[in-house]
């Protein structure tokens, strides 16, 4: 799998380390160097960062993630089976995602987060037949297939909204991007406020993409409405101090335990002896 799939991902060295150590780079595939790894270490922005990247890739698919993101055993066969049956079905496709919207809003994918337990009690999301066409993805983890000729807008600032930015640019340049079912461990904590650095990242997407609007997304919709991203703030700060028991700020201490306990490595396998 060497030459068919790169991993990348944005790591601060004061903060994410000891995260990428328990998570990402516990990742089975990884640790064997089955696949390779690329850490990009203290960057100004993941846009900025990622384009470096796909500039000069050489491997077949590229995926970016988060430090707190543990693909379990198998994962990367079934994602090799899931771009070779998404390529039959669409071979000038750009962006596969593993929690994304359609155009209607309907979540697509299945993962285990961490920050969602006390609300999902299990995997969130659920089995899908074949692919299914989005117009935006979670950045924690998604796939560019490096011939679809596209790249991440550098212009676009901090760490946020970057897939839906590169899937948007698919759709412009005439190319689909889709979901597809890659269950993984999302070790996530709950983000109870909405930071500056977002909200730089939104009025960008909300003035470069204004004649496209609206978009659903995983963080809320993006729309040049008034007040939409006031209310949200406002939404989370109620559910962080009154639905206290319906998230989760606290991390596990080890992934693989948890993908074993989910039977990750089961439902990877799920579909493939047939397809």
């Amino acid at each position: 799998m060497l030459d068919r799939f790169h991993v990348y991902v944005c790591a601060r060295s004061t903060i994410d380390r000891p995260i990428l150590e328990r998570d990402l780079a516990r990742s089975p595939a990884i640790a064997k160097k089955d696949v390779p790894l690329t850490i990009l270490w203290n960057q100004k922005s993941a846009s900025i960062a990622f384009a470096s990247a796909v500039k000069s890739a050489t491997a077949d698919f590229l995926v970016f993630t988060h430090c707190d993101v543990y693909f379990p055993e198998r994962w990367f066969e079934r994602l090799a089976w899931e771009v070779d049956r998404l390529t039959q079905t669409d071979r000038n496709w750009a962006v596969a995602g593993f929690s994304g919207l359609t155009p209607s809003g309907e979540l697509v994918g299945r993962i285990w987060d961490c920050s969602l337990e006390p609300f999902t009690r299990g995997i969130y999301g659920k089995a899908l037949v074949g692919p299914v066409p989005i117009v935006s993805t979670d950045e924690m983890a998604f796939v560019l297939r490096r011939d679809a000729g596209i790249t991440f807008d550098p212009q676009l600032p901090e760490f946020h909204l970057y897939a839906t930015d590169l899937i948007l640019t698919a759709e412009r340049s005439g190319k689909r991007s889709y979901g597809v079912d890659m269950p993984l461990i999302h070790n996530a904590k709950a983000q109870l406020q909405i930071g500056e650095d977002y909200r730089k990242s939104y009025r960008y997407m909300i003035e470069k993409w204004r004649d496209r609007l609206p978009v659903p997304t995983t963080c809320g919709p993006l729309t040049s409405r008034p007040f939409t991203i006031s209310l949200r703030r406002l939404r989370i700060r109620y559910k962080a101090i009154f639905r206290q028991t319906t998230y989760s700020t606290d991390r596990i201490s080890d992934p693989s335990a948890k993908a074993r306990d989910l039977g990750l490595d089961q439902l990877l396998l799920e579909g493939m002896v047939d397809g």
